[in-house]
């Protein structure tokens, strides 16, 4: 794994503030640059400006659900390559041929570790977080 090589931008989709909030300050406080969207609309437009390394998406939102979105991000040539991890509902699952269309890697169920989630952003990266600066 490589270690943290700057600023990376992460961005993070999500209806519901506190959970902008939460997962934006543990992204940021491990390094990470960070943009924010409150709808699926927006996450589509954020993600095609500032091309995140990675998108932390809730499922459930205004406008374009996350998993719209990310099929639009996929479908697109010049975003297809935009991995994303999505937050959803317990009990919500998305089967392997909808997964198939996105470039969806990790569904995880809320609530949810903020820890577990800043580990899952290492390891889809490749970094290790052991060699971040502190």
């Amino acid at each position: 794994m490589k270690a943290h090589p700057g600023p990376i931008t992460l961005l993070i989709a999500d209806d519901e503030p506190h959970i902008r909030l939460l997962v934006g300050a543990k992204l940021r406080a491990a390094g990470f640059n960070v943009v924010v969207a409150s709808n699926g609309q927006e996450a589509l437009e954020q993600a095609r400006t500032s091309r995140p390394a990675l998108i932390v998406t809730d499922f459930q939102m205004p406008l374009l659900s996350g998993f719209e979105m990310c099929q639009r991000l996929y479908e697109d040539p010049d975003t297809s390559e935009i991995r994303a991890i999505m937050l959803t509902a317990r009990g919500h699952k998305l089967r392997p041929s909808e997964l198939a269309k996105t470039n969806i890697q990790l569904l995880m169920d809320k609530p949810f570790s903020p820890r577990d989630l800043l580990m899952h952003v290492y390891d889809m990266l490749g970094m290790n977080p052991e060699a971040k600066s502190a």
